[in-house]
C-alpha cells in the first residue's frame, strides 16, 4: 500500500491549488470519521448471526432504504464521475448517462423487487442463480458481482481528493479505510445503512450549499457563454443534450443503467427490508433524490470548465477533479471542511456498501458453497469480516489501473451487465434451463473478453478523447461499446445452453 503515492503521482498531476483546509476544516472532518467508529461499536452489539450483520436481521424499514439507496448508488463516483462527464461534455452527462437510470430504477422498484419477494431464505443475487442453475453459475455470477461490487471508484475518487486538498494520498486513504472497515466490520449493514444516513445528509447539503456559492463565483448563469460552442475544431456544445455525441455514444451509456436491475446492492436491499413495500417506497422517492444530486453535480462540472477558460482554474485541470477544485477555490473556512467531510461521506457511503458486499460474494457466494457448505454462523461472520479490510486494500490498488473513473465504471458495469443481466432476467420473469444460465453467463464473458482483447490489440488510444477505437474500415468501435457487443454474446450463449440441454424446463 505505501507504493501508492509515487504511482499515483505518476498517473495523475497534482493540481497547484490556493484552496487548502485549516485546522478548523480537519476538526469537522475529524469528528465526522470519530462519530463514524463510535456507531459501529454501538452497533455491534446487534450482531448475533451471519443473517444480522450482513442483512440487518431483515428489519430495514423504508426511511433508512432511503438513505442507503440513494447514498450508497450514488457516492463518490456520481460525486467525481458526472461532474467528470459534465466538465468534458455537458449537460448530455445528465440526460444521457442519469436519466436514464431513473426508468431503470423505476421498473426495479415496480417489476423486479415484488417478484425477488418470493426468494425466502435468499440473501444474494448469488441465491437467485443457484436456486435456478446451480453452483457453478452462482459462482461465475459472484466473481462478476465482486468485480462491480468492489470499491474501485470511491477509492480512485478518494486519491484525487487527498491530491487536491494536501494531505499525503497514501496515508489519507489508509485512515480513510480504516475508519471505515472498523464500523462495517463491527456493524455490518447496520452500521451501513444508519451511517449512510448520516452520510446521505452530509453529501445533500454540502452539494446543495456548494452550487449557487460556485455560481456567483463564475459570475452568475453569464458562465453560460464560456462554455465551448459546437462544431469548431471538435469542440462539442456543452448546452445540447446529446452533446455532440454520436447515437451509437449515448446508446452505450444508456445501457450502463441496465445494471440496476442486477445491482448487488438492490438485491441486498430487498432481502433485508422489513417488507416488501418498503424497498418500492425507498426507490421511487430515491428517484427524486438522485436526479437532483445527479444535476447538482453535472452543473458544478459545467461550472469548472467555465472557471478554466476564465483563467480562475488552471488549464491542466483534469475532469475528475473538477467538483472538488471548485469548491476548494471559492468556499470559505468552515464550509470547506463540511464540502469535503461530504465528499469523503460520499466515498465512505459506497466504501462500506460495496466493501461489504464484495466480501459477501467472496465468503458466502463462493468460498462457502465450494468449500465449505456446512460453514457456522461464527465461521462465515469471521470471514467476511476479515474480508471487508482486505477488499477495501485490493480497491484502492485495482483504482490505479484506470485514468478516468468513467473508464472504471463502465469496465465494471459491462462485466456486470454481460455476465448476470441474461440470466438473472429470465430467471425472475420466466423458466429456463439449468444449462441455458451457466452458458448465458459464460457467453457474456467471453465476449466481452474477446472484445477488450481485439480493442486493445487492434486499436489505438485517440488523444483527443481519451479512449481506445478500434476503427474497422468505415466503422469505429469505442472502448464504451464493450456493452452494446458483449450482451448479444450471452443472449447467444443462453439461447444455445437452452438449446443444448433439451427436455422439459
Amino acid at each position: 500500500m505505501l507504493m501508492l503515492l509515487p504511482v499515483v503521482a505518476k498517473t495523475a498531476a497534482v493540481t497547484a491549488l490556493g484552496g487548502r483546509l485549516d485546522r478548523f476544516d480537519f476538526a469537522v472532518i475529524g469528528l465526522y470519521l470519530l462519530g463514524m467508529v463510535a456507531l459501529g461499536a454501538m452497533l455491534a452489539t446487534r450482531i448475533r448471526a451471519f443473517k444480522d450483520y450482513f442483512l440487518a436481521s431483515g428489519a430495514l424499514t423504508t426511511p433508512l432504504l432511503v438513505c442507503t439507496l440513494v447514498s450508497s448508488y450514488y457516492g463518490i463516483d456520481v460525486t467525481f464521475g458526472t461532474s467528470e462527464s459534465g466538465y468534458y461534455y455537458g449537460v448530455v452527462a445528465w440526460f444521457w448517462y442519469s436519466l436514464p437510470y431513473y426508468f431503470f430504477i423505476a421498473s426495479a422498484a415496480l417489476v423486479v423487487a415484488p417478484r425477488l419477494r418470493r426468494y425466502g431464505g435468499a440473501m444474494t443475487l448469488s441465491d437467485v442463480l443457484e436456486r435456478h442453475y446451480g453452483v457453478r453459475t452462482r459462482v461465475v455470477g459472484a466473481m462478476a458481482c465482486y468485480v462491480y461490487s468492489a470499491p474501485i471508484i470511491a477509492m480512485a475518487g478518494l486519491m484525487t481528493m487527498m491530491e487536491l486538498i494536501g494531505v499525503p494520498t497514501t496515508w489519507g486513504v489508509i485512515v480513510v479505510i480504516v475508519v471505515c472497515a472498523m464500523y462495517t466490520i463491527m456493524g455490518g449493514l447496520w452500521a451501513d445503512a444508519i451511517s449512510d444516513t448520516v452520510q446521505f445528509v452530509l453529501m445533500c447539503v454540502s452539494l446543495a450549499i456548494a452550487i449557487p456559492l460556485a455560481i456567483e463565483w463564475v459570475g452568475g448563469w453569464s458562465f453560460v457563454t464560456y462554455l465551448p460552442p459546437s462544431g469548431d475544431g471538435g469542440l462539442r456544445n456543452h448546452l445540447v443534450h446529446h452533446g455532440g455525441l454520436s447515437g451509437w455514444m449515448l446508446l452505450a451509456w444508456s445501457l450502463t443503467g441496465v445494471t440496476v436491475l442486477v445491482e448487488p446492492a438492490f438485491y441486498q436491499r430487498v432481502f433485508a427490508a422489513s417488507d416488501g413495500r418498503s424497498v418500492q417506497r425507498a426507490l421511487l422517492v430515491g428517484i427524486l433524490l438522485w436526479a437532483s444530486y445527479d444535476w447538482g453535480a453535472t452543473l458544478l462540472g459545467l461550472v469548472a470548465h467555465a472557471a478554466v477558460a476564465q483563467g480562475l482554474l488552471p488549464e491542466s485541470l483534469a475532469g475528475k477533479q473538477a467538483l472538488v477544485s471548485v469548491c476548494l477555490e471559492m468556499l470559505p473556512t468552515g464550509l470547506r471542511g463540511l464540502m469535503v467531510g461530504g465528499i469523503i461521506a460520499a466515498a465512505m457511503s459506497q466504501v462500506d456498501s460495496y466493501a461489504l458486499l464484495a466480501s459477501g460474494n467472496l465468503v458466502y457466494d463462493i468460498y462457502r458453497p465450494l468449500f465449505d457448505r456446512e460453514a457456522s454462523d461464527k465461521r462465515l461472520l469471521r470471514l467476511t469480516r476479515i474480508g471487508v479490510f482486505a477488499v477495501m486494500f485490493a480497491s484502492a490498488l485495482a483504482s490505479l489501473l484506470f485514468d478516468r473513473m468513467r473508464d472504471a465504471w463502465q469496465f465494471m458495469a459491462s462485466v456486470m451487465a454481460s455476465v448476470v443481466l441474461v440470466p438473472v432476467m429470465a430467471a425472475i420473469f420466466a423458466r429456463p434451463r439449468r444449462a441455458a444460465g451457466f452458458w448465458g453467463a459464460v457467453g457474456g464473458l467471453a465476449g466481452l473478453a474477446g472484445f477488450y482483447a481485439l480493442l486493445f490489440t487492434q486499436g489505438m488510444k485517440d488523444p483527443h478523447e481519451e479512449t481506445y477505437i478500434w476503427r474497422v474500415g468505415g466503422i469505429e468501435l469505442w472502448q464504451d461499446y464493450a456493452v452494446l457487443c458483449a450482451l448479444p454474446a450471452s443472449l447467444g450463449g443462453f439461447v444455445l445452453g437452452h438449446w443444448l440441454e433439451g427436455g422439459e424446463p
